[in-house]
């Protein structure tokens, strides 16, 4: 009878486990998982000229699009995660920066739009993307001044940008960065997202952290503590830089921002919106003070 009782143990701890994992193992994909879909739209159809040039990357390419306007200053923009510069929202901010008067160069991340493949390191290796951009038009336009505008993912990017850029390009000048909704601590992100996308709730999710952990860094061989430690080892930043975050934000709680804006140091402002009717919706909770805020970092 001990023997049996035993044996039916050991099959529910197995059972659970291998369940254990097996869910983990789904939440980790899932953090991996960008995407194929492409959209066709462009600054055409917003009746604003543009060129699509495709920039060689190591052993990859970049997908932009170049919008020139009189503007001594080029606006690098950035967009979220599993999105692209096609998205609709991007074309919306696309003709934002337009009617103010700004050159812009769109980017499609690698992994993502038209771009091509990569590492794909939540923003980390990222920042090579924005190196060779600006370093090509630099080369092939012969731009000189740029800023750079990034959301959520893109915003993380843009920050870590600003770390080494001088290093990573040549002849060129930052005026500033705009960062809207960074992230700081990518496991609270990741545990709210895995609710959102995914049938578990944020409890469950939580549960699943050390699995989901181990199985990162032994399938991907990535950390997901890296984007607090990127942080915190670079300290503050050298440029003007704005971050933004909705105080409702429940994608990337507004905390997150404000501690990076600590870390940053005194190059660094938080600016803060209420009232956003989603994850990083700054703009349209106010946006002549939006619009204000670019103006006075890129002008």
């Amino acid at each position: 009878m001990n023997l049996l009782k035993n044996k039916k143990l050991l099959i529910t701890v197995v059972f659970f486990v291998v369940l254990y994992f097996l869910l983990s193992f789904i939440v980790a994909f899932t953090a991996f998982s960008i995407g194929d879909e492409t959209y066709e739209f462009s600054p055409s159809d917003l009746n604003i000229p543009y060129e699509a040039i495709q920039i060689k990357s190591y052993n990859s390419f970049i997908s932009t699009w170049w919008i020139p306007s009189d503007s001594d200053v080029t606006i690098i923009m950035l967009h979220g995660l599993r999105s692209q510069k096609a998205d609709p929202e991007m074309l919306e901010k696309i003709k934002l920066f337009n009617d103010q008067g700004f050159s812009i160069i769109a980017i499609d991340f690698r992994n993502h739009g038209f771009s091509g493949k990569g590492n794909f390191t939540f923003g980390i290796e990222e920042v090579d993307d924005v190196y060779t951009t600006i370093n090509y038009f630099y080369e092939n336009e012969g731009l000189k001044s740029f800023g750079i505008w990034g959301f959520s993912y893109g915003a993380t990017t843009a920050l870590f940008s600003g770390f080494q850029f001088y290093e990573n390009t040549s002849n060129v000048e930052l005026i500033g960065i705009f960062a809207e909704s960074p992230y700081l601590d990518l496991l609270e992100v990741f545990t709210d997202q895995v609710s959102y996308r995914t049938p578990l709730n944020k409890t469950m999710a939580n549960l699943l952290k050390p699995g989901t952990i181990f199985l990162t860094n032994l399938i991907y061989d990535f950390d997901f503590n890296s984007i607090n430690k990127t942080f915190e080892s670079n300290k503050e930043i050298a440029f003007p830089t704005v971050v933004l975050s909705c105080s409702n934000d429940e994608i990337v709680p507004k905390l997150q921002s404000q501690r990076i804006v600590q870390i940053l140091g005194s190059n660094a402002v938080y600016e803060e919106f209420a009232e956003c009717s989603n994850h990083g919706n700054t703009f349209e909770s106010n946006s002549s003070r939006y619009i204000q805020i670019l103006k006075n970092l890129f002008n």
